[in-house]
């Protein structure tokens, strides 16, 4: 290279044709360096909230893509371990192949365990819903069945039965809150919850029975990224579990 990258020489940057080339490489040609695999880069904030070496144990419910759209591949990469789950078996058989060190799990997650129904838009959808009304608001779903676990039963029969959960992703298009209530936070005690919500205004994401089912567990909003709110548990900020 004959010249420093960011200053070229004067006769150069006055030059009619490197300026057009240098606009054509600088706007197409050059890669978007991204550090961040969720959605709406929810795991740059979920990251974090974490100590840089801590590696901790994770629970995706609606686990979608070993990466793409993944709020947990992060931390995977950091040496973190966990449960995904997702409705779709499909999904789970891609975790399998890039993601084999966890517990994968084909299932629907709600309060009832049994045989239900589901709604999904497709082959590998990015949508699929056990909530009906939420499927009723377009035309394209096709209706299928699968079985129902509550989250409890699905972590006692992982390598982290009884352990503390570290961190909680839930993505049910819907069926959230039923994801939640399914869970014994008496012995698992997420650290960290990302959920996603459908209000677009904090005064309504306040009033919804999710956020006031974890306000009264101790959890405060603590980042908003997209369509998912991230939640701590104020009860670890003194440091006994983990520093934030």
């Amino acid at each position: 290279m004959l010249w420093n990258n960011s200053q070229p020489p004067q006769y150069l940057q006055e030059s009619k044709v490197f300026q057009f080339l240098f606009l054509l490489r600088k706007l197409y040609l050059t890669k978007s360096k991204s550090n961040h695999f969720s959605q709406f880069a929810e795991d740059v904030s979920i990251v974090r909230l974490f100590p840089k070496k801590y590696q901790g144990i994770f629970v995706d419910v609606g686990c979608f893509h070993p990466k793409k759209y993944n709020n947990t591949w992060q931390l995977y990469k950091r040496g973190w371990r966990g449960v995904n789950i997702d409705i779709d078996p499909i999904k789970i058989k891609g975790f399998e192949k890039i993601r084999s060190r966890d517990h994968n799990v084909a299932c629907a997650i709600g309060s009832q365990r049994g045989s239900v129904d589901y709604y999904t838009k497709g082959f590998y959808s990015l949508t699929t819903t056990t909530s009906k009304d939420f499927a009723s608001n377009s035309d394209n779903y096709v209706k299928k069945t699968t079985h129902s676990k509550r989250l409890d039963d699905v972590i006692q029969s992982s390598p982290f039965a009884g352990r503390q959960i570290d961190f909680l992703s839930i993505d049910a298009e819907g069926h959230d809150f039923e994801v939640l209530k399914s869970l014994n936070f008496e012995v698992h005690q997420p650290i960290v919850i990302a959920i996603e919500t459908s209000k677009k205004f904090l005064g309504d994401v306040l009033g919804t029975g999710e956020y006031m089912f974890l306000k009264n567990l101790g959890y405060d909003l603590v980042a908003w990224c997209g369509l998912t709110l991230i939640l701590a548990n104020k009860s670890f900020s003194d440091g006994r579990k983990v520093t934030f």
